[in-house]
């Protein structure tokens, strides 16, 4: 009797403090829904896709982006789906050559010609490796057939490097593909001694074609901190939703500045999140410029970017604009079933299915696609309390079941106690 007593207090007690945990979609805790229209073609079983944004879905609460979408059936069926970045493939080859001369000419420019070794190679970036530092150089690239005749094919490019507090360093430049046989680059030294070259790299970069959205932000604070020579604005964007990249806009020219991307992390806090290089290079000979910043995706309110100005003045900002990558949810046709996407739950948990692999040998763009219908306000919703573990809604409950419990054990012990002493 004793033993199977302690049995069921012991499973009662683990039941109290694993509810909440379980997965089971429980329509009550999801906040929105929408119908998701569906053609005719395919079978049951098959892939269908849908495209997901902020105009869809509106704000993304979830600690892990799109964690809280479930795709269930008008039986309260959950069907499988995974979503897709439509990413472009960004794809960089190295291209080998032999160089055929590095000299000097008549007015102190750097001049390189290079014989590419593969003659159906098609090259669109040129990397200048040099160990100098502290340099600005215009640059010029030319293609060739024959080694004599040249062809400009950039004419406006610049190479520099600023060993400054935060250091900015640019070698790369980039032109339309050409298959020239012989490139060739020429440095304006600009009346300075020749820049020294140690090695010059040729690649073929090529990205595959990639689905972007662009979300606008309103610069909401701007402050100068003349002490640490940096200056700050804070942007509120327009919605949350996944983003890759801040685009910077200002009417500033012929600049370079290091820019720090911090967002609000744990207790409200700004932290780093990323680090960029943002410059401008606009004269008559040189035109050249880098305005964004790449970062980690995150999907967040507000970001703040710290601008390094040193002694330079403020860098007046007009707009900010975040970007990010379509996102394609797939998912499994149902037979004879109407389909709904439920979102909304900032504490659901990343479902997992075994579609990945299926996936990712589809043909995204040949997949019939649905359509989310009108997103509409859950009538169901139970609130953000029903959504927190058993434990936590019934506090008191808990605290009762365990003063029985150690009531009962004491009993228990008590009448142990009397048993041996009689």
């Amino acid at each position: 009797m004793n033993r199977l007593f302690c049995c069921i207090l012991c499973t009662l007690l683990s039941l109290l403090g694993t509810a909440g945990l379980c997965t089971t979609f429980d329509e009550r805790l999801w906040e929105r829904y929408a119908e998701i229209e569906t053609s005719q073609g395919g079978y049951p079983g098959s892939l269908m896709g849908i495209y997901l944004g902020p105009q869809q879905l509106g704000d993304v609460h979830a600690k892990t982006s799109f964690a809280d979408l479930r795709v269930m059936t008008d039986q309260k069926e959950e069907v499988p789906w995974q979503m897709v970045s439509r990413r472009p493939a960004k794809r960089q080859e190295a291209i080998p050559h032999r160089m055929q001369n590095l000299s000097t000419t008549e007015k102190g420019e750097t001049w390189l010609e290079l014989l590419v070794d593969r003659q159906e190679a098609r090259v669109n970036a040129v990397e200048v490796v040099t160990p100098d530092t502290d340099f600005s150089r215009q640059v010029q690239v030319l293609g060739s057939s024959d080694g004599q005749n040249w062809n400009t094919l950039r004419k406006d490019g610049v190479i520099f490097d600023f060993p400054r507090i935060e250091k900015l360093r640019h070698t790369r430049i980039t032109f339309p593909p050409a298959g020239f046989r012989y490139i060739a680059i020429k440095i304006n030294n600009g009346g300075a001694p020749p820049l020294t070259v140690s090695d010059v790299r040729l690649w073929q970069e090529s990205d595959s074609r990639g689905q972007t959205y662009m979300i606008q932000g309103t610069i909401e604070k701007s402050e100068r901190n003349v002490d640490r020579k940096e200056s700050s604005i804070v942007v509120c964007m327009n919605a949350v939703f996944p983003l890759d990249r801040l685009t910077i806009t200002t009417p500033e020219r012929n600049f370079q500045r290091s820019v720090e991307v911090q967002v609000k992390r744990g207790k409200g806090n700004w932290e780093w999140w990323a680090r960029g290089t943002i410059f401008s290079f606009d004269t008559e000979t040189m035109h050249e410029s880098q305005l964004a910043i790449d970062m980690p995706e995150i999907a967040t309110k507000e970001f703040r970017l710290i601008f390094k100005n040193l002694d330079s003045p403020s860098l007046p900002v007009t707009g900010v604009t975040g970007k990010g990558y379509r996102r394609l949810l797939v998912f499994k046709q149902q037979a004879d079933r109407k389909l709904y996407l439920f979102w909304g739950n900032p504490l659901a948990q990343q479902p997992r299915f075994d579609l990945d692999e299926i996936v990712a040998k589809q043909k995204l763009d040949e997949l019939p696609m649905a359509y989310l219908g009108q997103a509409r306000a859950n009538s169901a919703f139970a609130g953000d309390k029903a959504r927190l573990p058993f434990t936590e809604r019934y506090k008191y409950l808990l605290y009762i079941v365990v003063i029985l419990a150690i009531a009962i054990l004491i009993f228990l012990q008590y009448r142990v106690i009397r048993r041996v002493d009689s």
